[in-house]
């Protein structure tokens, strides 16, 4: 089950570059607020969310990803957005 939501994870991030570069869409991640972030789509919030594992690889010189803790991290991050809708996302995940 894990691999099945990493490929489709995977799969997502893959598209998202084509669909954003069409529409010429920037998004500013390290300055996104949380009431933003609560209301991405699902592909975009996926692609947020490797931006922050490559940023805090980057950070730790850690550069392993947990498949299995995507989806849980997500959760994590949208609760503390939603009780904290002013605060950015980095400053979120940096605590």
């Amino acid at each position: 089950m894990k691999k099945l939501c990493f490929a489709i994870v995977l799969a997502a991030l893959f598209a998202l570059p084509m669909t954003a570069s069409a529409k010429g869409d920037k998004i500013d991640f390290g300055k996104l607020p949380c009431s933003a972030f609560v209301q991405l789509d699902a592909q975009t919030m996926t692609m947020f969310y490797f931006w922050l594992d490559g940023y805090a690889s980057a950070k730790t010189g850690d550069t392993t990803l947990d498949a299995g803790a995507v989806e849980n991290n997500l959760t994590q991050i949208m609760k503390v957005c939603k009780q904290n809708p002013k605060k950015t996302v980095l400053s979120v995940v940096a605590d």
